[in-house]
């Protein structure tokens, strides 16, 4: 009966373990931060990208062809408060400068006003 108890407390300890997990993931796949343009930044070199630049000062230079990507794209030097949602995991990068930032894909880009 002992071990049938402590059995079922360490399946309701991973089981709440994993709900914790799960919601950290998800909101990691979201991204929320000022807009600039990341090539007129010097971030990098061809495309003129949007790049959002978070709370935390990390420069995240996304890519992507919804419609809400393309007017994102087009508002991207007014600075204007911008929140992408991430369709593929953050690849790190280096840019001329030595200063690093993230790029990623996305799938929607929601302008905040």
């Amino acid at each position: 009966m002992k071990r049938l108890n402590v059995f079922c407390a360490a399946a309701l300890l991973f089981a709440f373990a994993g709900a914790g997990i799960a919601s950290a993931a998800e909101s990691a796949k979201t991204v929320t931060g000022k807009s600039d343009c990341a090539t007129c930044s010097g971030v990098t070199s061809a495309g003129h990208s949007l790049m959002l630049v978070d709370s935390k000062g990390v420069r995240w230079v996304l890519s992507g062809d919804s419609k809400s990507y393309k007017a994102a794209q087009k508002a991207r030097m007014d600075d204007k408060k911008m929140t992408a949602t991430l369709t593929s995991e953050p690849v790190v990068k280096t840019d001329d400068k030595g200063k690093e930032y993230k790029e990623a894909k996305v799938s929607e880009v929601k302008i905040e006003s």
